[in-house]
Formats: C-alpha cells, structure tokens, sequence
C-alpha cells in the first residue's frame, strides 16, 4: 500500500517553500530534530522520522534521506494499547481487594479514579507498543509531499510532529485546494472558484465535494461522448478509459450506493443510476501516456490517488541500484501526475467560464438524462485549449 508498492496509495500536499539560505542542511537538522525515540515504559503514543530504508533506525548523519531532487524518510508512529474489557477486568478485581481490606467500604470517588489510573499504568508498562509506519516523498522544486497512507490519524501525528520540527504547514490537495495550485489557471479563474468554495473554511472538504462528483462523472461524459485523449504539457499524448469499477450514489445523501462495473449489464445499471440524478463517486481509471498504462482510482475528495499501478519495474533493478529504482518508480508517479492534472485542468476551465451555462452545461445534462443518444456540443474535445476564454 506504501509509493513504492506494487499497488501504491498516497495523499497529496502542497508544501510552501522554507525561508532558509542552507536548504539540505536545514533539512538535515530538522529531521534529526523530529526523529523518532523509543517510546518509555508508560507512554501511550510516540511518533518522529525514521530513515527510508528502515522504519525502526532514526539516523540521519549520512545523508540518506537525499535522493536525487527529493527528500526521502519514513514518518513512524508507536501506539500501546490496553483494551477496555480487560482495564475493566483488573479495576474490578482492583475494587475488590479493596473492598476486603477496609471492612466492606467502597472507595470514595477520587480514590476509584486513582485505582483507574493505576491500574492502567500498570497495564501500559506490561504491553508491547505497536509499531507502525508510512513513507514520505517530498519535492521542494516542486512543492508537493506525497504521504503513503490515506489514514487520517496518522496524517494528523505526521503534521502535527512535521509543523512543530520544519514549522512549514503544509496543504492537503483535495478538490478545490488542488485546483487552486494547478498552474493551468488564470487568477481570474481561481477568483471564480474561490467563490464557489471557500478554501479557508473548517468545511471547505464536504463543501467543495460536489466539484469531485461532477469531475468523476464528466470524465465518464468524456469518455464516452469525446476521443478521450489528453494533450500533455510536455508533447506526450495521453488516453483515457473507464477501469472496470466505478460507485454511484446521491452526493448530498451518500447512503445509498450503486457498485458498478464496466460489463454491459452493470453499465446499464449505471445508466439508470445517472437518470435517478446521481453521480460518480468512485470511479477506477486506465490512462495511458506513450507506452505506459496506469491504473488508479480516485474518490470524490479527489486527495487521494489509491491502488496505483505503474508499469512494472525490474526487481534486479532494485537490488542493484536502490536510488535507481526509486527515481524510476518516481518518474511514472510524476508522469501520471501530470495527466492528472491535465485532466482535472480541463474538466475546471468549463464551470469556470463564460461557455459553461450556454454551451457545455446543457449537453452535459442531456447525457445524464439519456447517457446513450446524447453527444458533445459542436468541436468539443476534452480537453480543450480555453486560453482565449473569460472567466464568469
């Protein structure tokens, strides 16, 4: 599940640029600042970095964190746990014993919360703590981190000791905030969508869902009604197709949920499902750059890339040449990257223009409503250049 896995799952942030004239080497101290420590007999949770190569060393000293433009570590967390039914078990017993040493009497209520403690500590000292660990990819040129998890606590442990070491706050690229960061758009478009969705806001993810769904559902449109190619930033041609899964469901009710698949009988389904006004909400994607193919899946939180598979890279490969592997690995994420975001720039530059209510919103709507006779406005292509168009 790790970026470097057969089937590769991340999440996506922008990372600001730190104000330091000695990059590698604040990198270096700050990592070693935040490094993780064995945790003591008692402490619930411990987290910090720890080396690419090996989760459980925490050295930094020889540099193997710097791989090529890219920094490189792997963000541990050790939790101990003590389940509930048996903290209950030897408080219980703890009460009793209690009980026969003072004449019957029960505890008085701050002395039950000690017994509580007590016991508690007694049962952290006595478990092992549960290691466990993802990796982080980090390009300053580019100003993107990619995490290898989809967790949101374990996010949260990777912020909270990441903000406090580099005091850099980074920011997750979900729907609008990608689009925000996307250098196809104008600032008048990026205006527009500020809008529509108020990044700032403590709801800005469930706010600005509704731009997933209706993303997952037109590349579906586009697919289908379109040449699905993708004229890339550096010449290469890009082609898309439907995966052979995608969900369905309402996007204000989220309960009721139509798992599809490609096969004509399910699309049939899917059809249905459209006409009812629901829309993607999972879809699995097969794009193709040059020789390469790729299959992924994105959720209508468009933050996570899941179960990536990249073209297949030689194991001797990776024995022989370690660095070598990872930058390989690196170049397909990065080049599936770019595809994406050329896509969710194409699908963007529509709402955000003047044409959208006249010309594409309309057909795309006649779709929904009959997904099997309606076609595209007239010299539609996805997706188009709209350098010349206005935002609303």
């Amino acid at each position: 599940m790790g970026i470097q896995s057969g089937s590769a799952t991340f999440t996506r942030f922008y990372v600001p640029e730190p104000v330091t004239e000695e990059f590698w080497t604040f990198v270096r101290e700050k990592l070693s600042a935040g490094r993780f420590n064995e945790p003591d007999d008692i402490q619930e949770e411990t987290s910090g970095f720890a080396r690419w190569e090996d989760f459980f060393e925490s050295s930094f000293d020889d540099g193997s964190y710097h791989k090529g433009e890219y920094i490189v570590f792997h963000f541990r967390t050790d939790v101990r746990k003590v389940p509930s039914i048996v903290l209950k078990k030897f408080v219980h017993d703890a009460l009793r014993k209690y009980r026969n040493e003072n004449e019957g009497r029960w505890p008085s209520r701050q002395e039950r919360r000690e017994i509580q403690e007590e016991m508690r500590s007694m049962l952290l000292n006595r478990s092992l703590p549960q290691p466990s660990a993802f990796e982080v990819v980090w390009n300053p040129s580019s100003h993107q981190m990619l995490l290898g998890t989809t967790s949101t606590r374990m996010m949260e442990a990777f912020l909270e000791v990441f903000e406090k070491n580099f005091q850099i706050y980074p920011i997750p690229l979900y729907h609008a905030n990608w689009a925000h960061h996307l250098a196809g758009l104008t600032v008048q478009e990026k205006d527009a969508l500020s809008g529509l969705v108020e990044t700032k806001s403590a709801t800005a993810m469930e706010d600005g869902r509704f731009l997933g769904f209706e993303f997952l559902t037109w590349i579906w449109f586009f697919v289908e009604k379109g040449e699905g190619r993708l004229q890339l930033p550096d010449g290469k041609v890009g082609e898309i197709h439907l995966g052979e899964r995608f969900v369905l469901t309402l996007p204000r009710e989220g309960r009721e949920k139509i798992v599809c698949t490609t096969q004509a009988n399910s699309l049939h389904e899917a059809r249905t499902a459209l006409q009812k006004g629901k829309f993607v909400q999972e879809m699995q994607l097969l794009i193709i750059v040059g020789d390469n193919e790729y299959l992924l899946t994105l959720d209508s939180g468009l933050w996570a890339v899941k179960s990536l598979r990249t073209p297949r890279q030689m194991t001797d490969f990776r024995e022989d040449d370690e660095d070598g592997f990872f930058l390989e690995k690196m170049y397909f994420i990065e080049e599936i990257s770019s595809a994406l975001n050329t896509l969710y720039t194409g699908f963007l530059k529509n709402p955000l223009t003047s044409s959208w209510e006249r010309e594409v919103l309309p057909s795309f709507k006649a779709w929904m409503e009959n997904p099997e006779e309606a076609t595209l406005p007239p010299g539609e292509e996805f997706p188009q250049d709209h350098s010349e168009t206005r935002a609303p």
